[in-house]
């Protein structure tokens, strides 16, 4: 297999969609391969929400390389409620769309949060923190957490 020093420049110079599909295949393999490694790794029912939520960030860090940032949005959701508002770079959304919230949660047994997640760019994060980009309805950056890539 030849080196990441020969593999940059290749996939540099592929056509944006098919650099696209080829990304998409390998978060596919990564995502089943994650899946696979934790499938043992599962959280209790007595996990936290907060524990919960870091269980989480760390499967979607491992997942996805696109993402760089994860903010678990903890306030004013409900006690059953996680919300993660995931800032990945790869994200090919239009950098005036409103952010929405998307029912992200995977059927564990004996867990019974609910998982929703926002993804964002890094422009659309800055609009955000700058006060220029609104959160989805009821999310509030105030006592936010940030899920650190040592989480990972």
């Amino acid at each position: 297999m030849p080196g990441i020093e020969k593999l940059v420049p290749t996939l540099a110079s592929l056509p944006r969609r098919e650099y696209s599909d080829l990304i998409r295949q390998v978060d596919e393999q990564r995502r089943k391969a994650a899946e696979f490694d934790s499938a043992d790794d599962w959280p209790s029912n007595a996990a936290s929400r907060d524990e919960f939520a870091v269980w989480i960030a760390r499967r979607h860090f491992a997942i996805d390389k696109g993402i760089v940032r994860i903010l678990h949005l903890p306030t004013g959701a409900p006690v059953d409620e996680v919300r993660l508002l995931e800032v990945n770079a790869l994200a090919q959304l239009p950098e005036d769309a409103p952010v929405e919230a998307v029912d992200f949660m995977p059927d564990i047994e004996g867990v019974s949060y609910s998982l929703y997640v926002a993804d964002v760019t890094p422009r659309q994060l800055e609009e955000i923190l700058g006060g220029r980009l609104a959160l989805p309805d009821g999310w509030q950056l105030a006592g936010h957490q940030e899920l650190s890539a040592a989480e990972r």
